[in-house]
């Protein structure tokens, strides 16, 4: 006589069906996560011009998101703002211009807030 041993060892039909709407979840939230290449091969979103110098800008915006600025082979100085499961939501690219800096700003997911706004000029620093 052939006995089949049951894979999931006493979770039964019901708990399996409960828990497949979380585990599709799940799935679909981690796929959607947006790596740093990705959001840096984007166009910008928009394009910020400062009065502010690279490392000033980059600065603040780092200090204010709680991350710390990449320098990049391009002269560029990059800050990534990340949602909770740590897809990249925001990325900013820094780079000198003049006196001043060029801000690239890409958007990949809304987030909340925008205290960054007044990284790049467009709100009054606080």
């Amino acid at each position: 006589m052939v006995r089949q041993e049951n894979v999931f060892n006493g979770w039964g039909y019901m708990k399996i069906v409960r828990f497949l709407p979380l585990v599709v979840l799940c799935g679909a939230v981690l796929a959607g996560c947006a790596s740093t290449q990705k959001v840096l091969g984007n166009s910008p979103t928009e394009v910020f011009h400062s009065e502010k110098s690279q490392n000033e800008v980059a600065f603040c915006l780092a200090n204010k998101n709680n991350t710390v600025p990449m320098p990049r082979d391009d002269g560029s100085k990059v800050v990534l703002i990340k949602n909770g499961y740590g897809g990249v939501s925001l990325a900013f690219s820094i780079y000198p211009e003049g006196d001043g800096s060029r801000i690239e700003y890409r958007k990949q997911f809304g987030t909340v807030g925008g205290i960054w706004k007044q990284c790049v000029g467009i709100k009054p620093e606080k």
